[in-house]
């Protein structure tokens, strides 16, 4: 009995309080030494870019759909204008952050000599407003302290053993995905993975403020949305409907904005890619031959809008 009170002693005196701080260390010393390396040297170096050219005259903004899917050098070529790529992973994770990074990395001198901005957003189809809204992740993928650490335990270890390699998101000229250093990889089939489409009353909500802000960074400038797309052949539910009412309803909102008077809107809709082998790995990220097919085809849609004056 006496052996067995001096064990208990120990455990909830000795061992548990040991434990309790252990881990408590750990979640601090997690927080202060993590940085996700792809993601923070990616966002340096597009400010780099961005620091490079002392004008532009259009901008590439959104996530990584539109980082793989788009590129500035080509709209350059294209168009016989000054482009510049600064999409970010995830979009930044959350729209603040976003909105934050695009205000710090462009002067306001920059800004003002904007004539055109290109916006496609993954928020328009993937239902994800909730979770942008509540993110505890900032710009470059670090999560607030909480009670978990950024990564787990397992992952410290196996990095320490020489087991994890993270990879980079290299960023090349005008801030487009860097390809060329960046092996895609086989294609791989995700046919269980819908399609979700904003409602009528998130899409009223969401496309308000993002026009507002987007009017007011770039005052000069003509926004451009396009609702991106990837490859959908092999979805199970690609919920075609759901995106014909969310261009109709896009459709309805910019025309009110136009008429108002109140800003130069333009909407359009990307085409699914034609094959897997425009993909980069999955059905959502092209890859070079990809991205200057869907490059290509925006600029034809869009086109007569940058020609003009």
């Amino acid at each position: 009995m006496l052996y067995m009170a001096n064990v208990n002693r120990f455990l909830w005196y000795l061992f548990i309080p040991f434990l309790i701080i252990s881990y408590l260390g750990f979640l601090v010393w997690s927080f202060e030494n993590y940085t996700n390396k792809p993601v923070f040297e990616a966002i340096k170096n597009k400010q780099q870019t961005v620091s490079s050219l002392e004008h532009f005259d259009g901008i590439i903004l959104g996530g990584s759909n539109a980082w793989y899917g788009l590129s500035a050098k080509s709209l350059g070529n294209l168009s016989n204008l000054t482009w510049i790529n600064l999409t970010a992973p995830a979009e930044g994770y959350s729209d603040e952050n976003y909105f934050n990074f695009i205000t710090s990395s462009v002067s306001d001198k920059k800004r003002q000599n904007v004539s055109f901005v290109i916006y496609s957003s993954n928020s328009l189809v993937t239902k994800n407003l909730e979770k942008r809204d509540n993110t505890p992740t900032d710009l470059v993928g670090k999560n607030k302290i909480s009670y978990l650490p950024q990564r787990s335990m397992a992952s410290y270890l196996k990095e320490s053993l020489g087991y994890t390699k993270f990879r980079e998101y290299p960023v090349a000229e005008f801030g487009d995905f860097g390809f060329d250093n960046y092996p895609c990889g086989k294609f791989l089939s995700t046919p269980f993975k819908q399609r979700e489409y904003l409602n009528k009353s998130d899409l009223h909500e969401w496309m308000a403020h993002k026009i507002k802000n987007l009017s007011e960074v770039f005052p000069n400038a003509k926004l451009i949305i396009t609702v991106p797309n990837g490859f959908n052949k092999n979805l199970r539910q690609p919920d075609d409907e759901g995106r014909r009412r969310l261009v109709e309803e896009l459709k309805n909102i910019l025309t009110k904005h136009v008429q108002d008077g109140k800003d130069s809107i333009y909407l359009t809709s990307q085409n699914p890619y034609p094959s897997s082998d425009l993909m980069c790995s999955d059905n959502w990220h092209a890859n070079k031959a990809g991205r200057q097919w869907r490059t290509n085809e925006l600029y034809q849609e869009i086109k007569n809008n940058l020609t003009e004056e």
